[in-house]
């Protein structure tokens, strides 16, 4: 009986083994023929398609990842609604400990959103010194503002031992105005920076609003890089009513900002400033050829601005998120002192 069933079996096998065979020596006979179609054909393009055609491929772009970042922090999550603009995602945080010191609106350095980077990072330690914060990314400007930037050197606005930034540029150019856009002579670029600036302003001034709305009577602002000049701007403007201090970490300010500071700071009821920068250079941040703190600092009190102070902070010059704490404690002691 043994010797009946084994046949049969033994059969199955060899014919398991020949298909195994068979699969084996086509496939190698059609992997050389794959190679060549790609030596002939690098670039992936389907066949039929001109050489020169890249394959098209779904893209998608959501800017800051707004939607995606409410869907993984549904609960700090807030669209404010500045009027006339898309609403904007903020990511809020209550303070750890009440009763609070107050409240903070941190606005992201130049294409980071309220979930990245250093602004980011500081929203769970200011919270637990006791303030309340709100979170704001802040999107690259236009393609054609970045252009003008780049053809005009206006990403290194300052030289060190440049006139004070109070007075008139060798334009005659009045304090404030912009000197990318009267270089570029463009009327596209204007309005695409203005309304650039616009939306972050009125951005700001509905963060802030919505604190207030809280029920926080004391809103400071806090700029990282580029968003130090966009932040000075929402605190000085009709006074800056709902903003108490300003803080800048690691600054970098475009030409119109800088031009504009000691004009604005120097106003009545303008708001404390607190410089935090590198201690590793005397430069702006990234090492670019900026005004350095330093003589940003005598600038200031030429003009007489007494609410200026800086502090270097052992950091790299442009502030990473493990610096996050660091950073607090230098933020939260300074705002206490100021109280």
């Amino acid at each position: 009986m043994s010797k009946w069933i084994k046949k049969p079996v033994v059969q199955c096998r060899v014919i398991l083994a020949c298909l195994v065979a068979f699969w084996a020596s086509s496939a190698l006979a059609q992997a050389p023929k794959e190679a060549q179609k790609g030596a002939q054909n690098p670039t992936g393009q389907e066949a039929g398609k001109p050489s020169g055609a890249a394959v098209e491929r779904p893209l998608i772009s959501t800017g800051l990842d707004s939607d995606a970042i409410a869907r993984t922090w549904p609960d700090s999550s807030v669209w404010l609604e500045p009027p006339e603009e898309e609403p904007v995602l903020a990511l809020f945080e209550p303070e750890a400990e009440t009763p609070a010191k107050g409240a903070v609106v941190i606005l992201a350095d130049e294409g980071q959103s309220p979930a990245s980077g250093l602004a980011a990072a500081l929203r769970q330690p200011m919270a637990r010194a006791g303030w309340a914060v709100m979170v704001v990314g802040l999107e690259i400007p236009p393609y054609e503002v970045q252009e003008a930037r780049r053809q005009r050197g206006l990403e290194a606005p300052e030289e060190a031992g440049a006139p004070d930034t109070d007075a008139a540029d060798e334009t005659g150019d009045k304090p404030g105005e912009s000197v990318m856009i009267d270089v570029m002579a463009s009327d596209d670029v204007e309005a695409l920076a203005n309304q650039y600036q616009a939306r972050i302003q009125k951005t700001l001034a509905a963060a802030a609003g919505n604190l207030v709305g809280r029920g926080y009577s004391r809103v400071a602002m806090v700029g990282v890089g580029r968003a130090a000049g966009h932040v000075t701007r929402a605190a000085t403007a009709s006074g800056g009513q709902d903003v108490s201090a300003l803080v800048w970490i690691a600054p970098a300010f475009s030409q119109s900002d800088s031009i504009a500071l000691t004009e604005s700071l120097g106003e009545s009821g303008a708001p404390k400033v607190l410089e935090l920068h590198s201690a590793r250079s005397s430069l702006g941040a990234g090492g670019m050829a900026q005004r350095s703190p330093k003589q940003r600092e005598a600038a200031f009190r030429r003009a007489g601005i007494a609410g200026y102070s800086r502090q270097p902070v052992a950091m790299t010059e442009q502030p990473q998120p493990r610096e996050a704490q660091a950073l607090t404690n230098r933020i939260s002691a300074w705002l206490d002192s100021e109280r």
